[in-house]
């Protein structure tokens, strides 16, 4: 048990950044072509950092996304008083008998605390890099330590404006759902709720195994094949939005109740609105 607590207590006393950034961080670095700027090109980059009392050693891996080509470099860095992370490579320590060898380079980072990212940029300008933290070993006799096909789908992840998987997490554990309403006999979704919405789209997008399911609702007024159909129209409206915001139709289902499960009493104009909704949940 004293054990246990003495373990405890010096974790607890671990500099702040020594917990945050040691250990080894992935992704992309992406590179403008000068002769003409829409055009980029990405790479695997890869980080394994070591921070002491704000001293930083480590190695980091350039890979070619392309071809079978890499470079491996050993590095020095600090954590700067403004939080920045200033890594220099110090030396070639491995790389593919093909490769064609880079100048070493110096890079600054910055951590984005609410999306999990570290982001930096080479100090001549030239490259920008968003890497995630993940466990694995940074490989020295292998060509693609990741496939490219999973490079292509982290930049569309970051174009979708997703977090990082470590955030990923907590995100859908704290992520709420609350129903949107409608106007007495319509389908049309309000502008109120479209930032909402969007966001339930990312939370999807963030977990592949996740898919919303729609409930459409109604009050009481009109016949019962009449709610059924609006209430249908209701859910389908919100299913033609999540695919027109760049959600995949597969990852969606509707369901329609009509008025056969009201959240209140059909006998005032509150009670009657409550009921005017959709629902969701994840399947």
């Amino acid at each position: 048990m004293k054990v246990s607590l003495i373990f405890y207590i010096l974790i607890l006393s671990l500099p702040l950044h020594a917990q945050k950034y040691s250990g080894t961080w992935q992704g992309g670095c992406f590179v403008a072509d000068p002769s003409n700027p829409t055009s980029v090109s990405s790479s695997w980059f890869y980080l394994d950092m070591n921070v002491v009392k704000g001293i930083i050693d480590g190695k980091i891996r350039h890979e070619s996304s392309s071809i079978d080509q890499y470079c491996l470099f050993d590095i020095t860095g600090k954590i700067q008083e403004n939080g920045q992370i200033e890594i220099t490579e110090t030396r070639l320590s491995k790389h593919s008998k093909n490769a064609q060898i880079p100048n070493k380079q110096q890079f600054l980072f910055e951590y984005d605390a609410v999306k999990g990212y570290l982001l930096g940029k080479s100090t001549d300008g030239s490259a920008t890099i968003t890497l995630y933290k993940a466990a694995f070993n940074i490989l020295e006799n292998t060509a693609h330590i990741l496939p490219v096909h999973q490079l292509e789908q982290f930049q569309q992840d970051l174009k979708d404006g997703l977090s990082s998987p470590e955030k990923r997490k907590e995100e859908l554990l704290s992520f709420q759902f609350k129903p949107i309403y409608f106007d007495y006999d319509k389908d049309l979704i309000k502008k109120e709720y479209e930032a909402y919405l969007l966001e339930m789209i990312r939370m999807v997008k963030s977990h592949s195994d996740l898919r919303i399911l729609i409930t459409g609702h109604t009050d009481s007024d009109g016949s019962d094949a009449y709610n059924i159909d609006l209430s249908k129209r209701r859910a389908a409206a919100l299913e033609h939005f999540f695919e027109s915001n760049g959600l995949q139709k597969s990852r969606a289902e509707i369901d329609f109740k009509g008025e056969k499960e009201p959240v209140d009493k059909n006998d005032t104009d509150s009670g009657k609105q409550k009921n005017r909704r959709v629902d969701f949940s994840f399947i």
